[in-house]
């Protein structure tokens, strides 16, 4: 039998307590007074005995007690033997080698790959070893079966040589999801790999421990007990390192003159020993800097400028700052400017400039802005309508019964997979309605209206109206509806409603037609029909519904890298053949299954080519990879992380620490702790028993009675 903690057997010495309170344990007998002795002189009696024990059962019972007590603390289980031949258990080791850009700075991936090669050299044959690579997302370089498939004295080498292959990429470091990766790396190998005997288990992290990291994955992540993690933090040797971040939106610091100004911040580090940088223009493909100005930071602090836009208006813009010690986070890329071009086809029979119809409010409504160039094209519903104009609109809107080859092109647009409002301003319009839906008739009739009417449920699930889920910009109650028609959605099919009246009638409901959706509206936004127009939810609800058709109504030029791009769309399809030039010059096919360009691997310009024109997009650096001052370690251990020391461990303490673990797995199975309570517990019960009993016995008189 071997112990967990021996030292708690010390506690054994305790039974002598008992049996020094059994010798000491004098008393005077009871006194009995009797008249005929009282003028008599008292002698007190003379004990031949002053060792004698008294109760010798009870001093048994309890100094056994106190031996069941230090024997449970001191968790004993019984050894197993290890059979013949069996191999002293391995450790089953991650090695987490951070490729983030910050990585990039001077020196710092010559001593990572150094740390990790001497990390590969203290392997042992027994230990099972998986090399990660992290910045934004984590990727196995050897995986524990690959590791194990080859011949121990190769296994150093060919992870060092998967090492050397590697190099600081330009994402972000998400240290919180690497580590969780890591370590469920280990306990995955441990259930499908049983065989090999459970050992220390440890994640070793090689990287800068930049404060730019995130760590929110391991804030809901238990992380276990038994994994240890042990850092091998790179330092930089400059301090000093100041980075770009565009501002706000160019359009929000455009002059008075409309030339475009971009808002630049600044920001020095907090141990930076430089306080002044000078920002340049210099070209993507020729890195001339043309100087702007000189800006003050002081350390740990910011300051905004505003850049004069260049009068040669290059296709490409690059801004680039020196003067730190770190080059790697020294350019910020700027797209340039384009307006996007949308086309949206009326079908109406209403004046531009009336303002009793609503034609007049859809103009207003889509005016031209600095992200915007809409184009309003006009068609009278009982006039010829184009197959061109069709073709080329984002967006549709019709406000009258449609004639039977209106409705067939409408009906060939929407099921392109594009989306058309129908404004119901009359119970004739329902026959349009029927139509699109493929039945015969639709029930509508002009709704009697007591005063007026409010809109009562609103589906803000929905993408149309998620944009008024807020409660500030949820509340429709002040938007009064004077006429509406009623129309049975029951009898459309796939119908399904979006608003209704507070009189439970449908208000706005979606109507799938092919691969598109038909809005209907059962009222109008005429002054007469309702306020809808001069409310504050007209403007953004038509926007809404030009985004929910799939218009990027202020589509983003700048993004960072690892983002999504959302590829530009045309009014009939994506087309097919479109290619996107990366700043490397490399060129790469676009899937044409695919809404997004996920490849945004480097910093630059962008260049998506396609027949119908080409569309350039900025990428840059996360704004948090430029945070390189160092984090504490305490961050990661108020996360529930377990670290170890850095420094190399000796073998005889690994060893020690191997058989410790081993000790605290057999004494956890056995837990004879438990059993040795139990004794305690009936010894107790007998103890208390016997002491009873021992105390009600009567006392004995030793003279005669007579």
């Amino acid at each position: 039998m071997s112990f967990l903690y021996p030292l708690f057997l010390a506690g054994i010495a305790a039974v002598g307590l008992p049996i020094v309170l059994h010798l000491i344990r004098r008393h005077t007998r009871d006194r009995v007074t009797f008249s005929s002795l009282m003028f008599l002189r008292t002698t007190l009696p003379r004990f031949t005995s002053r060792s004698r024990l008294q109760n010798i059962w009870l001093l048994v019972l309890r100094c056994i007690m106190l031996c069941l007590l230090a024997f449970a603390f001191s968790r004993p289980f019984f050894s197993r033997p290890t059979p013949a031949g069996q191999v002293r258990p391995g450790r089953r080791m991650v090695l987490l080698i951070d490729t983030s850009a910050s990585m990039r700075r001077d020196r710092m991936w010559s001593q990572a790959v150094s740390e990790a090669r001497s990390v590969l050299e203290g392997v042992n044959p027994t230990d099972r070893v998986c090399v990660m690579s992290f910045d934004q997302s984590t990727q196995a370089l050897i995986g524990f079966e690959q590791w194990a498939e080859l011949d121990p004295p190769r296994r150093a080498s060919v992870a060092a040589e998967q090492i050397s292959k590697l190099s600081p990429g330009w994402g972000s470091t998400d240290l919180g999801q690497a580590l969780v990766a890591a370590a469920e790396a280990i306990e995955d190998d441990e259930i499908n790999e049983q065989q090999h005997a459970t050992g220390l288990r440890r994640v070793v992290l090689v990287s800068d421990l930049q404060q730019g990291s995130r760590l929110e994955t391991l804030q809901g992540y238990e992380w276990p007990e038994m994994t240890g993690l042990v850092v091998k933090q790179i330092t930089a040797e400059g301090t000093t390192n100041a980075s770009l971040q565009l501002l706000t939106n160019r359009d929000d610091l455009a002059g008075s003159d409309g030339a475009v100004r971009p808002g630049i911040r600044i920001t020095n580090s907090p141990d930076a020993t430089a306080e002044r940088f000078e920002l340049s223009w210099a070209e993507t493909d020729a890195n001339e800097a043309e100087p702007i100005t000189d800006v003050y930071v002081p350390p740990g602090r910011s300051a905004v400028v505003r850049i004069p836009a260049r009068t040669d208006e290059p296709a490409r813009r690059k801004l680039i700052l020196t003067g730190d010690d770190h080059e790697f986070d020294n350019a910020l890329y700027l797209a340039p400017y384009v307006r996007q071009q949308i086309n949206i086809l009326y079908i109406g029979g209403e004046r531009p400039d009336d303002p009793r119809e609503m034609l007049y409010y859809v103009r207003q409504c889509f005016g031209a802005s600095r992200a915007l160039n809409p184009k309003m094209i006009f068609r009278p519903a009982d006039g010829e309508l184009a197959g061109e104009d069709v073709a080329a609109a984002h967006f549709i809107i019709a406000t009258d019964v449609l004639p039977q080859q209106h409705v067939d092109a409408l009906r060939q647009y929407l099921e392109s997979g594009r989306t058309a409002l129908l404004v119901v301003k009359s119970p004739q319009a329902s026959a349009t309605v029927a139509a699109l839906a493929g039945i015969d008739n639709l029930q509508s009739e002009e709704a009697e209206v007591n005063g007026y009417a409010m809109l009562g449920r609103i589906e803000f699930d929905h993408p149309l109206l998620a944009p008024f889920s807020e409660p500030r910009f949820g509340d429709f109650t002040q938007i009064g509806f004077w006429k509406y028609r009623r129309i049975d959605v029951t009898d459309l099919p796939g119908a399904r409603v979006l608003a209704r009246f507070d009189s439970n009638d449908p208000a706005l409901f979606e109507l799938p037609v092919g691969k598109g959706s038909l809005l209907v509206l059962a009222s109008s936004w005429r002054p007469s029909d309702s306020q809808l127009a001069l409310s504050s939810k007209f403007v953004p609800l038509l926007y809404s519904i030009l985004e929910y058709g799939g218009v990027l109504v202020g589509q983003r030029q700048q993004h960072f890298v690892g983002n999504s791009i959302p590829m530009p769309d045309s009014p009939t399809s994506r087309p097919t053949n479109m290619k996107i030039r990366k700043p490397d010059d490399s060129l790469i096919d676009h899937d044409p299954g695919r809404e997004d360009f996920a490849q945004t691997d480097q910093p630059g310009i962008y260049t998506i080519e396609s027949p119908a024109g080409n569309q350039l997009f900025a990428v840059n650096l996360p704004a948090a990879e430029c945070r390189t001052a160092p984090m504490s370690i305490e961050d990661l251990e108020e996360l529930g992380v377990s670290l170890e020391q850095s420094a190399s461990v000796p073998a005889d303490l690994v060893k020690q620490a191997s058989h410790h673990r081993k000790f605290a797995e057999l004494e956890s199975e056995q837990k004879l702790w438990r059993w040795a309570l139990v004794a305690l517990l009936a010894v107790a019960l007998i103890e208390s028993w016997l002491a009873g009993w021992l105390t009600g016995r009567p006392n004995t008189t030793r003279g005669q009675q007579e």
